[in-house]
């Protein structure tokens, strides 16, 4: 049983919401629903319940564990905090800011936020959403420590240091019995005669431009019949046929493909390839150079 995991647990209690819970979290929220399942799967009952009006309500067991875990939680954060002097005395509080994009998986580095926090529990991170060129112009103007943003994003300049997070690709969703389902990659080219799902362009202007520019490169005007506010939202679609969805292969848990029943496919593509990078100014934060040696040290397979 997973820290981390009782701490979603009592978000989503919370919140009464998987949506409002993996927005808090700033994970996806079927990354967090897997989690839910894999607790309740561990202790053979069921925690949350919806009513007549798709509510979400706890059970009658879920209202016990809540209750303790809480108490264990509140214990856990004050063991860790009961030799440090500054917690104890100046209750000093470091803040370190995180700049992300929207859609992408970023469960890992919130359990390596989990893990750090033990041992450094007056740090509190900020994490906030934006845009590619928002977060680039946060980073600069100093309003981030941190950034997580596609690497042709980040300004080259000799102040900005960037590392690997995830490598990235474009991909396509769709059916499993979809006449394109037998290849492991496509082309462009392949989609003149296919409905397209977009997420908005004000959700997402990354994949929006770049799949309209593709089309018209590839001689076709893309048949979008579809503009979906999130990823979600467009899986569903795809699932049920009505169209072809984008995503980034750094938006995928690997959980997606099995609750929407639909496959993922590369892009071979010389520029569909965006790799997930964190960028940071170094000298800006002290405290920022603890947790990306502890990034380091203990997940140096994200880099």
């Amino acid at each position: 049983m997973k820290l981390s995991t009782l701490r979603y647990f009592v978000e989503v209690a919370t919140e009464n919401s998987f949506t409002k819970a993996s927005q808090n979290l700033f994970i996806s929220q079927p990354t967090l629903s897997r989690r839910i399942q894999e607790l309740e799967s561990e202790l053979g009952v069921t925690l949350f319940n919806r009513n007549n009006t798709n509510n979400l309500i706890l059970s009658p067991e879920g209202k016990q564990l809540l209750v303790k875990v809480r108490d264990v939680l509140d214990q856990i954060d004050s063991i860790s905090g009961m030799f440090d002097p500054d917690s104890v005395t100046n209750n000093n509080v470091t803040l370190i800011k995180v700049g992300c994009l929207s859609n992408f998986d970023y469960s890992e580095l919130y359990n390596l936020i989990e893990q750090f926090k033990i041992q450094y529990p007056t740090v509190k991170f900020i994490i906030e959403q934006g845009s590619p060129m928002e977060l680039n112009d946060g980073l600069l103007s100093r309003t981030y420590d941190l950034v997580l943003n596609l690497d042709n994003y980040i300004s080259s300049n000799d102040v900005l240091k960037t590392s690997l997070y995830k490598k990235n690709n474009l991909q396509v969703a769709i059916q499993n019995n979809h006449r394109l389902a037998s290849k492991q990659e496509i082309k462009f080219s392949d989609l003149t005669d296919e409905t397209l799902i977009l997420i908005e362009r004000n959700k997402s202007p990354l994949v929006f431009d770049y799949v309209i520019n593709q089309c018209l490169k590839h001689g076709f005007h893309a048949k979008a019949n579809y503009y979906v506010k999130n990823l979600d939202e467009g899986l569903s679609k795809t699932s049920l046929g009505e169209g072809i969805s984008f995503l980034y292969s750094g938006m995928d848990n690997g959980y997606l493909s099995k609750k929407y029943r639909v496959k993922f496919l590369n892009l071979n593509e010389e520029k569909s390839s965006q790799n997930l990078v964190y960028a940071f100014q170094e000298n800006n934060n002290p405290m920022l150079d603890e947790f990306l040696n502890f990034v380091h040290q203990n997940r140096s397979d994200l880099y």
